[in-house]
């Protein structure tokens, strides 16, 4: 995890600028408000460059994901690009403590240049296929009925009775 910054209150900024202005040593004020004596020279610094001691006013929401929230999330889409952002938000609430919406795993891949792509829809019967099925059907067709009495006739097709098996989805890397 990363090493999280603790920022040092206004109150406690005012005392250092008010010790700095009476004459204190940094070394001193640092003791005195227990802090290091860089922070307490950055603090003084600042107010004598920008005569300001609040912070600036920042922008927008602190962001969630560290770096290698974000690295875990595109890795695991470009091992198995055919996983939706729900599942991979759930593994990531398994593996880290955080837990995310499939919205901030789609916001990631996108900010990769990875983007979600249908399959392209192919021909079901090739070119080479059907001339080898109308070569097999001429060779079969002199055939004796004591010979169609020894074949059995499997044919196997997939029918979906309530819902389609839908689109095949997958990730593609944007160039």
């Amino acid at each position: 995890m990363a090493r999280s910054r603790k920022e040092t209150t206004i109150s406690i900024r005012k005392l250092i600028i008010f010790h700095d202005s009476s004459g204190k040593s940094v070394r001193n004020i640092a003791k005195l408000v227990n802090l290091s004596h860089s922070a307490v020279q950055y603090v003084i610094k600042r107010f004598k460059e920008e005569n300001r001691i609040e912070n600036k006013v920042r922008k927008g929401r602190p962001a969630k994901l560290t770096k290698r929230d974000q690295r875990f999330i595109i890795r695991k889409f470009v091992k198995n690009p055919r996983l939706s952002a729900l599942k991979v938000s759930a593994k990531f609430d398994e593996n880290f403590s955080t837990s995310i919406s499939p919205e901030t795993v789609r916001r990631v891949l996108r900010a990769a240049g990875l983007n979600r792509r249908s399959a392209r829809r192919k021909v079901l019967v090739s070119v080479l296929n059907r001339n080898l099925r109308l070569s097999f059907t001429k060779s079969m067709i002199n055939k004796p009925e004591t010979y169609w009495n020894n074949v059995l006739f499997a044919d196997e097709s997939k029918f979906n009775i309530f819902y389609s098996d839908g689109r095949i989805m997958g990730m593609e890397e944007k160039n």
